[in-house]
């Protein structure tokens, strides 16, 4: 007896390592339920979906990161062969760390319950509800063994709608009472965005929404990219002669056509998935906006009178720049304000992306661009009470000379993403040489003492600008963030499996707050030294057009520049994600919580 024990012992011990005496079934120990973030599907949207996964005790599957290779991952996978939809990346919670026999790491894995997150993004012509089927691929493991890999199965129907009104309109009862809260936070990179203007209309309404993205559009006014509306708005309507009343019309109309700039490019960029302000990209919007600016210039030392077509001037009651052509100014510079957006604004992009709707899209940036607009509107009506000064006088021509140098650095401005290296210092010899234009050249402040006073001020201002400008930047010494450049998916996703931390600044030439944080923020003493603890990525989206600009753009749903992201084990720290220019105490701040 003992000796047929003995024979029959490496059978025993190899069914007790496949766990095929008394193994429990792969749907015991494993299940998942798939949901959707919406009760129906609509052609075209990206759908926010998931994977609840339960794990029986005392059993544990590992993650996909911070294990070493002979470890094998929990693997969801939805079949998309034939199907008129595309998976996204899968987002998986952060794991346990424990110490598992057999690895010398602690190994991460996942017990209980998690949620597994990613994206459907649907075909433009679907009309049939969604097959969905997929499978994931796990390994069980205790304190003791692990069972052979297995594979379990989930299928999905969803229906598909023609328009909202046949869907619920927030994400399906089902899909908040099985997602966590902290899963619903971080759904997807920009989810937290989209519920700040989604929360805003469930808990105020509608209407007062509105009233809120008013005052949203207000605030964009602290923005940098908004400065250069200032000094031309000043410069256009200072050289205007109009009646009161009708400068109030022409500056209601100049405000109104950077609203409706803002908007169209709001709406298009929202639905169209593209990067908001990227028409700054073009040079040849940026050199129409520059000979616009240089026109206007000319107007203002008198080599022409500006004046419109007499149709159209006739339509504008014989203002001299008219209704029509302040609307027109506007329409050419709300293209100035698109650059800068912060987190509000990338919600009311990703808002109106989900929502579908070119009504709600337009009628939301509108109202923003309104807010953000109304300041120039008084401003506009102050510059005009320059017109009331008298014709004949000298320093009224002086006033016009110096309004005129501002329009043609505003076009020196926009030209200076195509000047590259040389950018500073074309900038810098105007500025020097506008200074010494006013002071030894221009004798329009002859026989008026104060006004020769402010402008001989205004001239060595422009000089000490100018040199500043002028002069090369430092070399750091090697004391700097070492940046890597990847310029191809192939090229980010080897920077992306790296150990430590990842840090990436997505950026651009035409960029004002990205300049100023390469000049503030990042070569801070502490910002350099602690970022020596992450891989840190630049990503140049001045031309976003390439296909690895078009990949990352929406691989990271990225609606505008700078931003920042934040990745550990592969998986992004979506709370630290960030758009705008922050100072160095703010983003150290930020990288301390990604280590």
């Amino acid at each position: 007896m003992r000796q047929s024990f003995k024979l029959f012992l490496p059978v025993i011990l190899v069914l007790f390592s496949m766990n095929l005496w008394g193994q429990q079934s792969p749907q015991e120990i494993l299940t998942a339920e798939f949901i959707s973030s919406q009760s129906a599907a609509m052609a075209g949207e990206t759908l926010d979906v998931a994977l609840i996964v339960d794990i029986q005790h005392p059993w544990h599957v590992y993650a996909p990161m911070g294990n070493d290779e002979f470890t094998i991952p929990v693997s969801p996978s939805i079949s998309a062969d034939g199907k008129p939809f595309k998976v996204g990346k899968w987002i998986y919670p952060e794991p346990e760390m424990i110490s598992v026999a057999g690895v010398e790491e602690p190994a991460g894995v996942y017990g209980g319950r998690i949620t597994i997150r990613t994206t459907l993004e649907l075909a433009q012509d679907i009309t049939d509800p969604l097959q969905i089927e997929g499978e994931v691929y796990y390994q069980a493991c205790d304190d003791a063994q692990c069972l052979i890999p297995a594979t379990i199965n989930f299928s999905y129907t969803l229906p598909v709608v023609d328009d909202t009104g046949q869907r619920m309109a927030t994400h399906s009862e089902h899909f908040q009472k099985m997602v966590p809260q902290a899963a619903m936070e971080s759904m997807s990179e920009t989810a937290s965005e989209e519920d700040e203007i989604s929360g805003l209309v469930d808990n105020y309404g509608i209407f007062l929404t509105y009233f809120i993205i008013f005052f949203g559009g207000l605030a964009l006014n602290l923005t940098p990219c908004v400065y250069p509306l200032i000094p031309i708005t000043i410069s256009f309507f200072g050289g205007q002669e109009t009646s009161k009343g009708r400068t109030f019309w022409m500056a209601l109309a100049y405000v109104l056509g950077i609203a409706v700039t803002y908007s169209i490019l709001g709406v298009v960029a929202a639905l169209g998935g593209g990067l908001f302000g990227a028409l700054l990209t073009n040079p040849f919007v940026l050199i129409g906006i520059a000979a616009i600016l240089v026109g206007l210039s000319l107007s203002m030392f008198g080599v022409y009178e500006f004046r419109l077509p007499t149709g159209l001037m006739t339509a504008a009651s014989q203002s001299k720049a008219g209704i029509f052509g302040s609307f027109f100014m506007g329409l050419t510079l709300g293209i100035v304000a698109a650059p800068c957006v912060g987190p509000f604004v990338i919600g009311l992009l990703t808002y109106v992306a989900a929502a579908q709707s070119v009504v709600l899209g337009f009628t939301m940036f509108f109202t923003l661009a309104m807010g953000l607009g109304l300041p120039y509107l008084f401003l506009a009506m102050y510059s005009s009470k320059l017109s009331s000064l008298p014709r004949s006088g000298t320093w009224m021509i002086g006033v016009r000379v110096i309004f005129g140098l501002v329009l043609i650095a505003m076009a020196i401005y926009f030209l200076m993403p195509l000047l590259g290296e040389y950018a500073n210092l074309v900038m810098s010899i105007f500025l020097i040489g506008s200074g010494v234009y006013l002071i030894m050249f221009d004798n329009s402040a002859e026989g008026n003492l104060a006004f020769n006073r402010i402008k001989q001020a205004i001239a060595i201002i422009l000089i000490v600008i100018g040199t500043w400008m002028g002069i090369p930047e430092p070399e750091l010494s090697g004391e700097g963030i070492v940046w890597e450049h990847p310029t191809n998916q192939v090229e980010l996703e080897a920077l992306l499996t790296s150990d430590a931390p990842i840090m990436i600044d997505v950026y651009a030439d035409w960029c004002i707050p990205c300049k100023e944080m390469d000049k503030f923020t990042f070569p801070d003493r502490e910002v350099v030294n602690l970022s020596k603890k992450f891989t840190a990525i630049k990503i140049d989206m001045t031309r976003d057009t390439g296909e690895f600009e078009k990949y990352f753009l929406k691989e990271y749903s990225i609606k505008g520049v700078p931003s920042y992201i934040f990745l550990k084990n592969g998986v992004e720290h979506t709370s630290l994600r960030s758009t705008g220019y922050e100072n160095a105490d703010d983003f150290l701040k930020r990288m301390k919580k990604a280590l």
